[in-house]
C-alpha cells in the first residue's frame, strides 16, 4: 500500500484503543510503527537494483519489525512522558504488522522471512494503491471526532475485513474464470494466477481540456495515454479489474479480467524469461539475477542492433499499464566490452 494509507491506518489504530490520557504519544506511536517499514526506501539512492533487491525486505519481517519495534518503544520510553513501555511496544509493533499486512495484499511481494528467507509473499487481493480501501479509513478517523470513542475506528476495521473477504472472493472468481477459459480455448495450464489490475477509465473528447489539465499532474504522469476515443485515466478504486495469468510450461499468457461483469479477454503470450536461447552470458550478471527473482512473469525480448545484442526484461506482472512499463532491465551485449545494465525503463 502507499504511504500515506498506511500512517492513516496507524492512526485509526490509536483511535481504536482506549488511550485518552497519553493520546498523543500513542497516536505517535502507532503511526511512526504502521510508516516505519517503509524507511527502507533510502535503498533507492544506490539504484533500481539495491532498491528491488532490498524494498520490503529485513525492514518488512517479522524479525526486523521486532526488533525494530523495541528501539522505537525504547525512544519513546525515555523521552516522552508516557513510561509504559510494554503499551508503547505493543502500539509500534501493531503499527508495523498492519504495514505488514497491508503490503501482503498486494502483488509486489514482500520478503516477511527475512533474514531467513528472501521468498516474496504476497496474497494478490489489492492493487497497490485503492482508494476505497483508504476512504474507509478517513470515514473511520472522520467519525472518531464527534465519537471520541474507540467504536467508529473498531466499525471502520470491520467494514475492511468485510472489504478485504471481498476482494478474496472476486479473486478466487477471476482465478476460476482464467481457469475455465484456458481449458475451453485448448491451453495446457501447469498453473494459475489472477492478481489485481490498475483499472483504466476513457474521458470522452468533451471533457479533453479538463482531462489534459488533469493528465499533466505529477500524479497521473506516466500512466495517462491519448487516444481517438480521448485520454485514458488510472481508477484504482476496488478490486475490479484482475490480470489473470496461465502458466503452460513454457509459456506465459495473460488475459484481462472482470469476475463482476463476466468480461475476459486474452491480452499477451510470451516465453519464459528464464528459458530464452542465448542467456547464458548474461544470466551471471548481478543485475539479471536480482531481475529473475524478483519478477514473477519474467519475459526478455532480444534485439540484435548492429554487432551489439540488447536483452529487455521485462515482468509480464506490470503489463497493460497505460505510458509505463515499470521495472525494466536493459542489458547491452557488445563485443569486447563489459555487459552494461540500464534499469532506466527506456527501451
Amino acid at each position: 500500500m502507499d504511504t500515506l494509507t498506511h500512517g492513516l491506518t496507524g492512526w485509526l489504530i490509536a483511535k481504536s484503543v482506549p488511550t485518552e490520557k497519553w493520546g498523543g504519544e500513542a497516536k505517535a506511536a502507532a503511526v511512526l510503527g504502521s510508516v516505519l517499514p517503509d524507511f527502507d526506501q533510502i535503498v533507492s539512492l544506490f539504484g533500481n537494483e539495491f532498491f528491488i533487491r532490498f524494498h520490503r525486505g529485513i525492514s518488512h519481517s517479522f524479525v526486523g519489525v521486532l526488533i525494530s519495534s523495541i528501539l522505537v518503544a525504547a525512544l519513546f520510553h525515555r523521552f516522552g512522558r508516557w513510561k509504559n513501555m510494554a503499551g508503547l511496544f505493543l502500539l509500534v509493533l501493531t503499527g508495523q504488522l498492519s504495514h505488514i499486512a497491508l503490503d501482503l495484499l498486494n502483488a509486489y511481494g514482500t520478503q516477511i522471512f527475512q533474514p531467513f528467507s528472501d521468498a516474496r509473499i504476497s496474497l494478490d487481493l489489492l492493487f497497490v494503491v485503492d482508494l476505497a480501501f483508504s476512504a474507509i479509513i478517513i470515514a473511520g478517523l472522520w467519525f472518531s471526532r464527534f465519537r471520541p470513542r474507540p467504536a467508529p475506528a473498531r466499525i471502520a476495521f470491520a467494514v475492511l475485513s468485510i472489504y478485504v473477504g471481498f476482494a478474496a472472493t472476486l479473486h478466487y472468481r477471476a482465478e476460476a474464470t482464467v481457469a475455465e477459459a484456458a481449458k475451453r480455448d485448448g491451453v495446457r495450464v501447469a498453473h494459475v494466477w489472477a492478481l489485481p489490475r490498475l483499472d483504466m477509465v476513457t474521458v470522452s473528447p468533451e471533457a479533453l481540456l479538463t482531462s489534459q489539465a488533469f493528465a499533466s499532474t505529477d500524479t497521473c504522469r506516466g500512466y495517462v495515454s491519448s487516444g481517438r476515443d480521448g485520454i485514458t485515466f488510472p481508477l484504482p478504486v476496488g478490486p475490479l479489474a484482475w490480470n489473470g495469468f496461465v502458466d503452460d510450461g513454457k509459456r506465459w499468457l495473460r488475459a484481462e479480467v472482470n469476475p463482476v461483469g463476466g468480461t475476459f479477454e486474452w491480452k499477451d503470450q510470451v516465453p519464459h524469461g528464464q528459458d530464452v536461447p542465448g542467456l547464458t552470458a548474461v544470466r551471471q550478471l548481478a543485475d539479471v539475477k536480482t531481475y529473475l527473482w524478483f519478477a514473477r512473469f519474467p519475459s526478455v525480448e532480444t534485439i540484435h542492433a548492429g554487432a551489439d545484442n540488447v536483452f529487455i526484461f521485462s515482468d509480464l506482472r506490470y503489463a497493460g499499464m497505460a505510458g509505463r512499463r515499470p521495472f525494466m532491465l536493459r542489458i547491452v551485449s557488445s563485443p569486447g566490452r563489459t555487459l552494461r545494465a540500464d534499469w532506466s525503463g527506456k527501451e
